[in-house]
């Protein structure tokens, strides 16, 4: 355990914001977690990769480095593993990937953390980390003891959990147990651009390692990297919207991008859309950006403040709820 007194956070936001926290801490050994003094204001940091700090932290950053992966069992056409959570998400796929292990290869290139995985119910092409968690251990910061939370205890939905509810704040994600395929894999491969790149290369045998390379590749060329520019990968949420308003849209934009969702009265939107139809592609609000080619992500253009990301956020929920009469939801966690 390392702790130091006003820590800049630049490197530890893929922001790159000159964040200042009062304290900040490093947790490498599951053990420190119950000798934390948290009789003030704190906050848990992954990998830094879906947070906005809207100003400098008046309390205790704790930053999770607890990592490790294992082996638990193989079962019939299964195999478990079990996650520290500070582990690189990335990793933890180029490793399953690497083994012919199924389940998560459509997760590849996600920035940040296991931990952070099942809190945002990390989802990409059509798979979501729910599928695959079996359990997730946490150590309740309140009563200080370990707990132990079943999938269906998680709450999963679209980008949430209990762990943005119920239990935010109020826990520290310690360990995940994956359930993954070792043969006779479940691919999923209908969401654009994943087929037309296996035709191209000529692909005859599909694995997961395959796929993943491929999701890889499309992720890089299609979001900007946070180490040449500062972001946070997708800002919003694409909403979820009832069939009635989506139909009568339908209407006046006859090419508006619809998707299916797990309830039959709701339909999805790509909130990149959304905001590109409201000519903020490209948009610069101070040192802010969107995305000139995606315009769902939020860049840091020119050594923009926390203050500055916000905001241009705010302009764009204002223009697409005028537009269309939808309310976009932030995906990244603003931290004020």
């Amino acid at each position: 355990m390392k702790h130091y007194r006003n820590k800049d956070l630049c490197k530890i936001n893929t922001f790159h914001l000159h964040t200042r926290a009062r304290e900040y801490m490093i947790i490498d050994d599951i053990k420190d977690l119950a000798t934390l003094d948290l009789n003030r204001k704190y906050f848990i940091l992954g990998g830094g990769s879906n947070i906005l700090f809207v100003n400098d932290f008046d309390g205790l950053v704790i930053h999770n480095k607890i990592n490790g992966i294992k082996v638990t069992k193989e079962v019939n056409n299964y195999i478990y593993l079990s996650i520290n959570s500070g582990e690189s998400w990335t990793k933890l796929v180029k490793f399953v990937t690497k083994n012919n292990w199924g389940g998560i290869e459509n997760l590849a290139y996600i920035p940040g953390t296991v931990g952070g995985a099942p809190i945002q119910n990390i989802g990409a092409y059509g798979v979501e980390i729910a599928e695959s968690v079996e359990y997730v251990k946490c150590f309740d910061l309140i009563n200080r003891k370990f707990l132990v939370l079943t999938k269906d205890e998680c709450n999963f939905g679209y980008r949430d959990s209990i762990f943005k509810k119920e239990l935010k704040n109020k826990v520290f994600i310690t360990e995940i147990g994956l359930k993954l395929t070792i043969k006779k894999h479940n691919y999923k491969l209908d969401y654009a651009g994943i087929k037309e790149e296996i035709e191209r290369r000529k692909i005859q045998k599909i694995s997961p390692e395959v796929i993943a390379n491929i999701i890889t590749y499309i992720r890089r060329k299609k979001l900007p990297n946070p180490n040449k520019i500062g972001n946070a990968g997708s800002f919003f949420k694409n909403p979820e919207i009832e069939k009635n308003l989506a139909n009568k849209l339908l209407k006046e934009y006859p090419n508006m991008p619809t998707y299916p969702t797990n309830t039959e009265s709701l339909v999805k939107i790509p909130a990149g859309w959304l905001i590109e139809q409201c000519g903020l592609k490209g948009y610069v609000h101070k040192g802010a950006a969107v995305h000139q080619n995606h315009a769902l992500v939020l860049v840091n253009k020119n050594n923009a403040t926390g203050r500055d990301i916000l905001e241009l956020a705010n302009i764009i929920k204002k223009n697409v709820k005028n537009k269309f009469d939808i309310e976009l939801e932030y995906e990244v966690n603003i931290i004020i």
